[in-house]
């Protein structure tokens, strides 16, 4: 893998904490730590893979839209300085660009108010083909969260880019009260690879365990299912092979961006051809460096760090 485009949710993460409570009406509450960073899925992996790319001479971009705004500046600034393409990134007149409020408590599990701004107006003419061309792998991120890439027309998008020879990674967002089910499984059937965590798989998939979910993503026609199973660790799936794999134990700073870190980890080594237990425990490595630091990028790692934490567990 030697380009690839991280396309879907773009938007500044204010990390605020330790939250325990919010404030009741009126009132407030005050914070020890805030912080204003690069957020969403499509960015935060768009930098994990700069990272993981960097040492091969690959290429990472980023694709989305953002507000012809101050923060949309800033976010494209950002994402430059960690060495990715922002070419791609559509300034719009209609919307400011996104932004998460992450309350983050004091052992590290974050929750978001979501403001979708700009990432809400990304449609499949925002992909076409004449770009889609330039890269050998779509990374699909937050599809859930983007109204203008749900069901057929995320489907549309995941179908053209492997009739032109892209493979295609998918991770959700769940969006309430959104249909999930309607938003995402159109896609499956145009994925290489389904990276949902167990809540979002069974909203899109049904009820049911950790193997049901393998079983039936991979029925609805995905290449490789995998499951982020938060501090279990992970559970994959292909046609011939199924395993569980335990997470590392690590300080928790921040859980901000850790799924984010997996899947682009998980994309790397699928890309790589590895087995799939190597696959799993590289996946897991990125996720534990990624929880170590504030913000969702901050503590994102190299391939030679991952396998240095790899060799130190």
């Amino acid at each position: 893998m030697r380009h690839v485009l991280s396309a879907g949710f773009v938007c500044g993460d204010l990390i605020l904490s330790p939250v325990e409570d919010l404030p009741p009406l009126g009132g407030n509450r005050f914070v020890e730590n805030a912080k204003l960073v690069i957020g969403g899925c499509a960015a935060n992996a768009a930098v994990a893979f700069a990272r993981l790319l960097a040492d091969t001479g690959g290429q990472s971009a980023v694709a989305g839209r953002v507000g012809r705004d101050d923060l949309g500046w800033l976010l494209r600034h950002a994402l430059e300085t960690e060495g990715v393409d922002t070419s791609l990134l559509i300034a719009t007149e209609r919307a400011a660009t996104a932004i998460n409020t992450a309350l983050v408590s004091a052992d590290g599990e974050r929750s978001f108010y979501v403001f979708g701004g700009a990432c809400n107006f990304l449609a499949p003419d925002d992909l076409p083909d004449n770009l889609l061309r330039r890269f050998d792998h779509l990374h699909l991120a937050a599809m859930g969260a983007l109204p203008g890439l749900a069901g057929e027309q995320g489907a549309e998008v995941a179908c053209r880019a492997r009739a032109l020879g892209l493979t295609v990674s998918l991770d959700i967002t769940l969006n309430p009260p959104r249909d999930s089910r309607a938003d995402i499984l159109p896609l499956l059937r145009h994925v290489d690879l389904f990276l949902p965590n167990l809540g979002e798989a069974q909203a899109v998939l049904g009820e049911g365990s950790v193997d049901d979910l393998l079983t039936r993503g991979l029925a609805a026609g995905a290449g490789l299912m995998a499951i982020k199973l938060g501090e279990t660790g992970c559970a994959l799936a292909t046609s011939v092979e199924r395993i569980i794999l335990p997470a590392f134990t690590v300080p928790v700073v921040d859980t901000c961006g850790a799924g984010d870190a997996w899947a682009a980890a998980l994309v790397y080594g699928w890309r790589q051809g590895w087995p799939l237990g190597e696959i799993g425990r590289f996946a897991n490595a990125a996720g534990a460096l990624c929880i170590q630091s504030v913000g969702a990028t901050e503590g994102l790692g190299n391939a030679a760090e991952i396998d240095r934490l790899l060799a130190s567990q």
